[in-house]
């Protein structure tokens, strides 16, 4: 028991994946991405879906956020530069639409653009599970900023995994 116990890995993936630190966070994207403009209103974990607008399958990524008043910047984490790198900056100017949906526990700020739609989920700070209040503040924020607010056509999903095909062999006696 004892052997099957210690290969259980307890890190979620998206923790395991993506440095974050709240205290240093600002300091560091910061260095990373001098062009920031204003201060950074809210930031932390989150999962983006990346696609074109209409669509509910996306690319599936692990990243961290800040929201300023004029932006969003979305980074990944580049683990051999220490740096962070980024997914995603939309200027909040340039959203044609922003919707909120939900699915039981899991918030989804869904911003589209001309020819981009993404879906930023927040993630509490040790990862692992979303933080639906942290999600409606970054909507609240964004809405705010006199962005469209439309109904959404459903949460955007990553694209299904491959699946083994089993095909029956019927040997006639």
């Amino acid at each position: 028991m004892t052997v099957l116990a210690s290969g259980c890995n307890t890190t979620p993936l998206d923790r395991a994946t993506i440095y974050y630190d709240r205290a240093q966070f600002t300091t560091q994207v910061s260095k990373d991405f001098p062009d920031i403009k204003g201060p950074i209103l809210q930031h932390g974990r989150c999962s983006l879906l990346i696609s074109t607008p209409g669509s509910t399958t996306g690319a599936y990524h692990f990243c961290t956020f800040a929201l300023t008043q004029e932006e969003i910047y979305v980074q990944g984490w580049d683990a051999s530069a220490l740096k962070y790198t980024e997914l995603l900056r939309i200027n909040l100017s340039t959203l044609s639409k922003v919707a909120l949906d939900s699915y039981f526990r899991t918030n989804q700020v869904q911003l589209i653009e001309g020819r981009r739609q993404s879906a930023l989920s927040v993630m509490i700070d040790d990862g692992g599970y979303h933080d639906t209040a942290a999600t409606e503040r970054v909507y609240e924020t964004i809405k705010t900023g006199g962005v469209n607010v439309v109904k959404s056509d459903g949460m955007m999903m990553p694209p299904a995994p491959p699946t083994p095909i089993f095909v029956p062999i019927v040997v006639p006696r």
